[in-house]
C-alpha cells in the first residue's frame, strides 16, 4: 500500500520543461481534467509556472487530486440546501489562486433552464482546493449574489 503511495507521489513529481508537454500530462493523468460533471480551466501561465518551480507544480497537481472529492461535496452541500448545480468551473488562475464559479437553481424544471433569471451565480475564492469545501459550509453562496457574499478568505 505505502510503495503505490510512493510511486503515485513521484509520478506527481515529474518535472516538464514545457508547459504544452505538461499541460497534455495533466489532462491525460488527473480525473478531473476528464469529467463531464464540472470543467477545469487551468491557464497557462500556471501552466509555464509549475515546469518552472517544482513547489508550485506539488500545490496544482495536490488541488488536481483533492478536486474530484471536493466537487463531490460541494454538490452534496447543495443538494442538502435545496437547490441543484446547473454548471461549475474551477479556475486555477496562479498559485494559491483558485475561483470555483457556480451557478445554482432552487427548483430544477423545464422554465429554470430556460430562463437564466431564476439561477444564482457565486464566485468562490480560495487558496487550495479544500477551502472550497470550507467556504460553501461557511456561507450561503448558492443564494446570495457574488457582491453581498462574504466570507471569502483568500490569500493573495
Amino acid at each position: 500500500m505505502q510503495s503505490i503511495k510512493k510511486e503515485k507521489n513521484e509520478e506527481l513529481q515529474v518535472k516538464y520543461k514545457n508547459p504544452s508537454e505538461y499541460e497534455k500530462y495533466i489532462r491525460k493523468s488527473f480525473e478531473c481534467m476528464k469529467t463531464d460533471e464540472y470543467q477545469v480551466d487551468i491557464s497557462p501561465r500556471l501552466y509555464y509556472r509549475a515546469t518552472k518551480d517544482k513547489k508550485i507544480g506539488q500545490w496544482l497537481e495536490e488541488n488536481l487530486n483533492l478536486l474530484p472529492y471536493c466537487m463531490k461535496s460541494l454538490q452534496d452541500i447543495i443538494i442538502a440546501t435545496g437547490g441543484f448545480l446547473m454548471d461549475c468551473t474551477c479556475h486555477m488562475n496562479n498559485y494559491n489562486n483558485i475561483s470555483t464559479e457556480i451557478y445554482v437553481t432552487d427548483e430544477l424544471n423545464e422554465q429554470t433552464q430556460l430562463c437564466s433569471k431564476m439561477t444564482s451565480r457565486s464566485v468562490i475564492r480560495t487558496t487550495s482546493v479544500y477551502e472550497i469545501e470550507q467556504q460553501a459550509k461557511y456561507n450561503s453562496i448558492f443564494w446570495t449574489p457574488e457582491i453581498k457574499s462574504a466570507g471569502f478568505r483568500a490569500k493573495v
